[in-house]
């Protein structure tokens, strides 16, 4: 039996980092990464391609024949205050398909991940916990318009599948947009000020019930999903399968800091920040850990928007525990193990 071939769009992600990790590990795939900016070294191969332009596409990607899955974790570039763009998402994603449809015989799934703005997550409290038979929310967004794509374009030479997940955690500490990134790194900053480890965010968010998932997990749900016949033309959320009050988790999350455990001081980290770069090189210094400077290490935007939310953000995982991936993991113990693996890379204190 041929290897399989996966062309991991948006490798240097959060997503598509862990993707192409599991991928590497296993003997039966071969894995291609796509980004606008490949990283100067890569244990795969890694092509620079602007998805943006199809003429670029299809110069750089029409020669991958070899490719049997498309597993798409790009994004077009946005801020946390701007809504993301809805005609230049779906038009990279369908560059991409256009660049290989031809070219790749082998292609047989795409596969896109969305989130949980799909259920309205953003707009204020929605229906939990989340079902993927829910009706679709107005406004219209760029994961709707991604996925009618698909069901578009999807017919007898290729299928599609969705994963939905939330507050998705990388356990590589050169991720910036984690929340176990931008918690470690906050808390190593309030720790060199004298303060408590306070709750940023809002008494609301502090108490209402919230998800997240492990990115290797999800990881490997998304390369279960995409190679499960049973699953083919569908969405599934993928979460780690509990669900959590920062208002439970916090005290122990300072616990693994030796910090006390304050109450919420909702400050918006993205200014509170702007001015802690020299502390941060303190720290770097007094602690020599890997000399990334503080504005590359964390977006604080991110952790603004998902600890000020003041309602429950809840997805059920019944449907993909229903359709036979069993895999769960304690969302605590995650952040846990995260925090220690940043300590092993010399990435905090």
């Amino acid at each position: 039996m041929s290897r399989l071939c996966a062309l991991v769009v948006g490798v240097t992600g959060v997503v598509g980092r862990a993707l192409a990790r599991d991928l590497r590990a296993r003997a039966d795939w071969e894995v291609i990464g796509v980004s606008r900016q490949p990283p100067a070294d890569s244990a795969h191969r890694v092509i620079g391609v602007d998805l943006a332009d199809p003429i670029d596409c299809r110069k750089k990607l029409g020669a991958l024949s070899n490719i049997t899955h498309i597993l798409y974790c790009a994004r077009a570039p946005h801020t946390m205050t701007v809504k993301e763009p809805i005609e230049e998402n779906v038009g990279m994603l369908r560059n991409v398909i256009d660049a290989l449809e031809g070219a790749a015989g082998r292609l047989t799934h795409v596969h896109i991940v969305q989130g949980s703005k799909v259920y309205g997550s953003e707009l204020g409290p929605y229906k939990t916990p989340a079902q993927e038979t829910d009706p679709r929310v107005a406004p219209y967004n760029w994961y709707y318009a991604q996925e009618d794509l698909l069901q578009e374009r999807a017919g007898e030479h290729w299928t599609w599948s969705v994963s939905r997940p939330h507050g998705v955690c990388e356990k590589e500490s050169a991720v910036p947009r984690s929340l176990a990134t931008i918690i470690a790194v906050y808390a190593a900053i309030c720790k060199e000020l004298g303060r408590p480890l306070n709750f940023p965010g809002t008494d609301a968010g502090f108490h209402a019930l919230y998800q997240s998932v492990d990115a290797d997990l999800l990881a490997r749900a998304i390369v279960w999903i995409s190679t499960t016949g049973s699953c083919a033309n569908q969405a599934f959320n993928v979460t780690n399968g509990d669900y959590f009050r920062w208002a439970n988790v916090w005290p122990n999350l300072a616990r693994f800091f030796e910090m006390e455990p304050g109450g919420v001081k909702t400050v918006r980290l993205a200014e509170e920040m702007r001015d802690k770069a020299q502390v941060w090189d303190r720290l770097v210094a007094k602690h020599n850990l890997v000399p990334i400077p503080l504005s590359a290490r964390a977006v604080w935007s991110y952790a603004d928007f998902n600890l000020a939310r003041g309602y429950d953000v809840m997805s059920s995982t019944l449907k993909l525990r229903n359709a036979g991936f069993h895999e769960c993991m304690d969302t605590e113990r995650m952040f846990i193990e995260h925090f220690s693996r940043f300590r092993s890379q010399r990435a905090i204190p």
